[in-house]
């Protein structure tokens, strides 16, 4: 069923990175404890960082799962990455930031209907915190426009880059400084408080 919900874009891109790199691209196993040994300049120490400064427990796809991962496909992949993905764009936890990431997903177009949620997304994004409707409503533009010209992420070997600096995986994927600074204006901090 998880599957069912990825559009055939996504998985027919996950299903390519399988065949070049193995069947475990379908759901990477990270050793988080291995990236927080990794130097300070890398990718993945970046992202331990991150999981570590966000209280965040990585998820993981369970063995069970495991026994048909190419029917879960995309989604699997997905779910194993999301947090890579808030480092790979420099954006934090907060509300605003996950829109930011949501927006980029959509456009992507790594869900069955994601045009129809995006458009939803103008709406409902806002509301969670009405507060922060004018950073939510420009993170949405940013997600969207980072992901016109970022490759599907999905279909990149992040997991293999973790030990390459993080300025090099980040200008290899098309994100820039200046994006950076400005999606992700309170990135890569804590942002318990600000939910």
């Amino acid at each position: 069923m998880l599957g069912g919900v990825m559009s055939a874009r996504a998985n027919q891109i996950v299903r390519a990175l399988a065949e070049r790199h193995g069947e475990e691209v379908y759901a990477p196993r990270i050793d988080f404890a291995a990236l927080a040994r990794l130097p300070s300049w890398t990718f993945g120490r970046a992202v331990a960082e991150f999981c570590e400064a966000n209280a965040i427990v990585p998820a993981t796809i369970s063995d069970e799962a495991r026994e048909d991962l190419e029917a879960i496909g995309a989604a699997a992949r997905y779910i194993c990455l999301h947090d890579v993905f808030h480092v790979v764009l420099d954006t934090d936890t907060t509300i605003p930031g996950e829109l930011l990431i949501t927006a980029f997903i959509l456009e992507q177009g790594y869900f069955r209907r994601s045009a129809l949620w995006l458009r939803l997304l103008y709406v409902v994004g806002p509301l969670a915190r009405p507060w922060r409707a004018r950073r939510a409503l420009a993170n949405i533009r940013r997600g969207r426009a980072l992901a016109r010209r970022v490759p599907t992420l999905l279909g990149e070997p992040l997991e293999r880059w973790f030990d390459e600096p993080l300025e090099a995986v980040r200008a290899r994927l098309r994100v820039t400084s200046r994006e950076r600074a400005s999606a992700g204006a309170h990135g890569q901090q804590s942002s318990q408080a600000s939910r």
